[in-house]
């Protein structure tokens, strides 16, 4: 267990999830007033470390394409960009650690929490609710196909992808690793109380071209996460 709280100028998943809820303050200081382009290699090698996954040379060579391509923010998103990557990538590990996942989960859950709106385009194309997720997946064949792909574990990872489109979560997956996905996707944006969840529902609202008050849209979100019970917040509050 670590007694350090931050390690390479990163908060400590371990300190951190050892000391949850108390230690909440730390990752709210570090998702909403560090402004700095996050170090995603950095980031990922850190996580799979707290998850005590070995890494190998080609583990490390789809993390460092897969960090330079999150990195990558051509439209200037208010809401889905390396900010939200990142708190996705650090909750998803803290829920893991939390949850002892094993070590070949621990892995899918890293890589899936880092790109699951890797390339977003900060609109959505409201005759298409899918469209985001399926460019992603695209995107992410592309990298992932000379290290990581079979059948079944591609199928995994579509399709947790795939319902991370928040209007069509399902309400009891099996699956660990995408009830710690989906749980830190939308986790991101309320657990930090209501300024930030305002704050975040502000910058949404711009992205799905959301007319109401972001108070209303914040609200709602509430509402629904609640009513969808597999979402594990009683371990996140």
């Amino acid at each position: 267990m670590s007694n350090t709280l931050f390690e390479k100028n990163i908060p400590s998943i371990n300190f951190i999830s050892s000391r949850w809820p108390n230690s909440k303050i730390y990752l709210e200081k570090y998702f909403f007033k560090n402004f700095n382009r996050p170090d995603f290699f950095k980031l990922t090698t850190l996580c799979l470390k707290a998850l005590k996954f070995p890494t190998r040379r080609n583990h490390k060579i789809l993390l460092r394409n897969l960090s330079d391509k999150c990195n990558t923010n051509f439209n200037n998103n208010k809401y889905h960009n390396f900010h939200h990557f990142k708190a996705v990538l650090l909750i998803s590990t803290i829920l893991a650690v939390k949850s002892k996942i094993d070590k070949n989960d621990a892995f899918l859950i890293v890589i899936i929490s880092l790109t699951h709106d890797m390339g977003h385009l900060g609109k959505r194309i409201l005759k298409k609710p899918y469209f985001q997720e399926k460019k992603t997946i695209i995107d992410l064949e592309k990298i992932l196909f000379k290290y990581l792909l079979n059948g079944e574990k591609w199928r995994r990872i579509k399709r947790i992808i795939l319902n991370t489109f928040f209007k069509n979560f399902p309400n009891y997956p099996k699956d660990r690793v995408e009830k710690i996905i989906l749980t830190a996707d939308v986790a991101s944006s309320i657990i930090f109380g209501k300024k930030n969840g305002l704050l975040m529902a502000s910058k949404l609202k711009l992205e799905i071209n959301y007319n109401g008050h972001s108070s209303k849209l914040y609200e709602d979100f509430v509402t629904l996460c609640k009513q969808r019970k597999f979402i594990y917040f009683n371990e996140l509050e």
